[in-house]
């Protein structure tokens, strides 16, 4: 992130920790309800607990259902931990199951800090509106809910698109977290948080029921799931080549408009067929699905990584230097080197390494095709050097230039000769296995 990015996030987490702090030290009110308390943190927790992925690989979750019923019953000291909570759960199961999600230390307690503000944000708005009444079922009531919920969905989007237009650099269009889409599925979650509220006062039984249209809400945000795993690659669990084009384009486009640095990196196992032909393909699989979650673990959340066919691997890398990309190559290389993978074909650990190829956008190509070929060159070239190391456009002997010219010329391709705009991937030569 930038270094405005990250003053911004800090921010945020050290005014909701002075506004969680401050909400505590205030005097509690006589009569406490424990109870319902309880049942929204529970049904918070469980909403924690099993979100489900969406085709952009975010999580949606229906705990806003259950934290704006929480600020309509509750006070605000135990509001603060109906965030706290559920939150810290849902990040230590993560670390239990040595997930990438919420692995940086600072999302989760940005997470919490934008729903503490935007709550409180809210809370406040609301008794100015309803000031009097603790009935949630009056005329009154039901339009100031109505615009503490409008309150709470601009406080909280606004401080979280805020986060991604700095880290990202990109504007709040392409963040869509102004998606019209994204805003309603909101904004009905906290009206279903209003109606188990209002049910609540009514007779705390009566929510139960009025639960029960969650489990279709959850299978509906399944959906986007289902989406996603026809765009994975299902042995790496990688974008598959298909959606990494398009990802990748949509990346390239934003670096060409607003003139920002992008990286590429191809990678390629060394002898998996070797492997494949002695320890056999159940060993082959098992090797690409470790490489794949070594890539992802030495990428961070926005990078874009895919399968590219076989054993080759194709890694986007946004806001990224040459000499940042390097060392990112490298790291993933050394990981590679560091592994062993248990098969049931060998009685003892196996071992791989993989060869990289780096290249950047704009100084090596203009084009996502140019981009590939360029770095398929570098790959080459790694192979040609021994394997198991990283090589840059820069290393690229003019022999590999010319050798590459000549199969195009002879095969009739001359589309990366000197004259020629957009080179083809297809025509450089393939890597020794």
């Amino acid at each position: 992130m930038s270094r405005q990015a990250w003053f911004y996030v800090t921010g945020v987490i050290i005014a909701g920790l002075l506004l969680a702090v401050g909400i505590s030290l205030q005097g509690w009110p006589a009569q406490t309800p424990w109870t319902a308390f309880a049942a929204l943190l529970l049904f918070a927790a469980v909403a924690h607990l099993t979100g489900a992925m969406g085709a952009h690989h975010e999580i949606w979750q229906t705990n806003l259902i259950f934290l704006f019923a929480g600020l309509l019953l509750l006070p605000p000291q135990l509001f603060v931990w109906l965030v706290i909570l559920p939150h810290t759960l849902e990040w230590a199961k993560e670390r239990l199951l040595r997930s990438e999600r919420l692995k940086e230390w600072y999302i989760q307690p940005f997470n919490v800090a934008v729903h503490l503000i935007a709550g409180y944000g809210a809370y406040r708005i609301y008794l100015l509106l309803n000031p009097a009444s603790d009935l949630l079922y009056t005329s009154k009531a039901i339009l100031a809910s109505v615009l503490t919920a409008l309150v709470y969905i601009t406080l909280n989007h606004y401080l979280v698109g805020q986060a991604f237009v700095l880290a990202r650099g990109i504007s709040w269009r392409e963040s869509k977290l102004l998606d019209g889409e994204n805003l309603l599925a909101e904004f009905v979650q906290l009206i279903l948080g209003y109606t188990l509220a209002m049910l609540w006062q009514f007779n705390p039984w009566l929510i139960l029921p009025a639960l029960a249209p969650l489990v279709l809400i959850y299978r509906s945000l399944r959906v986007p799931q289902l989406e996603r795993a026809a765009q994975t690659d299902a042995k790496t669990g990688l974008w598959n080549l298909r959606h990494w084009r398009l990802l990748a384009g949509s990346e390239l486009d934003r670096a060409r408009r607003f003139q920002r640095p992008l990286a590429l990196i191809m990678a390629d196992l060394d002898h998996l067929r070797s492997i494949n032909n002695v320890y056999g393909h159940l060993a082959g699989d098992i090797v690409l699905t470790g490489i794949g979650q070594i890539i992802k673990q030495n990428l961070r959340e926005f990078d874009i990584a895919a399968r590219f066919g076989g054993e080759e691997f194709a890694i986007i890398l946004p806001e990224v230097s040459l000499h940042q990309a390097r060392d990112i190559a490298e790291r993933i290389r050394r990981a590679v080197e560091r592994a062993s993978f248990d098969v049931r074909s060998s009685s003892e650990p196996i071992h791989v390494t993989i060869s990289l190829g780096v290249i950047t956008y704009p100084d090596d190509a203009d084009s996502l095709d140019g981009l590939i070929h360029k770095a398929d060159l570098a790959l080459y070239h790694a192979k040609l050097s021994g394997r198991n190391r990283v090589a840059l456009t820069n290393d690229i002997p003019i022999s590999i230039h010319l050798e590459t010219a000549s199969v195009q010329m002879l095969s009739g391709d001359q589309s990366s000769l000197p004259q020629a705009q957009t080179p083809s991937p297809a025509d450089a030569p393939a890597p020794p296995p």
